[in-house]
């Protein structure tokens, strides 16, 4: 992984690459992935998130969106 480890309450922007009923599968700018539950857009399209939680052992993370 490059880039910086993220923390609760970082805001960071991300890619999304999935969209599923429950939420949204995304990838930070330093190649992370995560999930958004419950969140709604674009596959391709860049949304604001917040980290709820960022497990280093598995280089991901799940977060909210940010209004």
């Amino acid at each position: 992984m490059t880039g910086t480890l993220l923390k609760a309450g970082d805001e960071v922007d991300v890619l999304v690459k999935s969209a599923k009923p429950f939420g949204l599968f995304v990838e930070s700018d330093s190649g992370v992935h995560g999930l958004v539950r419950g969140g709604s857009a674009a596959v391709g399209a860049t949304v604001r998130v917040r980290v709820i939680e960022f497990d280093a052992a598995e280089s991901r993370f799940s977060a909210m969106l940010v209004d």
